[in-house]
């Protein structure tokens, strides 16, 4: 089912072209979340006039990251497509999101071993989006005897665990990272 709270294309440039225009909800970001949505949004993010292409952007960077850390493959394949064709435009913000779509891409797909290098560049796209990662302060541990490695930063409240031998990885409030749950990983 779609949460897209637009009825077609004119109804969202309506909104995104005012600047005073507001969804019926105070989470109006949340609502924006909606694969049906990539195609508008991007061209929003991808126009210097439009009122609302600052949120337009960060609601494609916090999905997409959102995304990841759910790993549903139909959801997976509509980021990849609207990735692709975001890859192929002139504008810088929406060539920045394609790309850190496609890192995001890469990370779900990642096997094999993880050394500090990567499991920083995991965590840096991972726990922080491309608006925010100059931001943040990423810190790196160590956990399970020296088995996976565990990922923060004050921003997030979620920690990114990280197999060091074959890459799986997951998301998880620290309070919900039991022995148990990181043993499985």
């Amino acid at each position: 089912m779609s949460w897209w709270p637009f009825r077609d294309e004119q109804a969202f440039w309506v909104w995104a072209m005012d600047p005073f225009a507001e969804l019926d909800s105070q989470d109006e970001d949340l609502l924006l979340y909606d694969v049906a949505g990539f195609d508008l949004l991007i061209a929003a993010a991808g126009w210097a006039d439009c009122p609302k292409r600052d949120l337009c952007l960060i609601v494609l960077e916090d999905y997409s990251r959102l995304l990841a850390w759910q790993r549903r493959p139909d959801d997976l394949a509509a980021l990849r497509a609207a990735a692709q064709r975001a890859s192929r435009q002139v504008h810088p913000l929406v060539n920045r999101w394609a790309a850190y779509a496609l890192r995001l891409l890469a990370h779900v797909e990642r096997e094999g071993q993880v050394n500090r290098e990567s499991a920083v560049s995991m965590a840096t796209d991972l726990l922080a989006t491309p608006t925010t990662q100059g931001r943040v302060e990423l810190n790196l541990a160590t956990v399970q005897k020296g088995r996976l490695w565990e990922c923060s930063h004050r921003l997030e409240s979620r920690h990114l665990y990280i197999n060091r031998r074959t890459g799986a990885w997951q998301i998880y409030p620290p309070q919900a990272a039991t022995p148990a749950l990181l043993s499985a990983l």
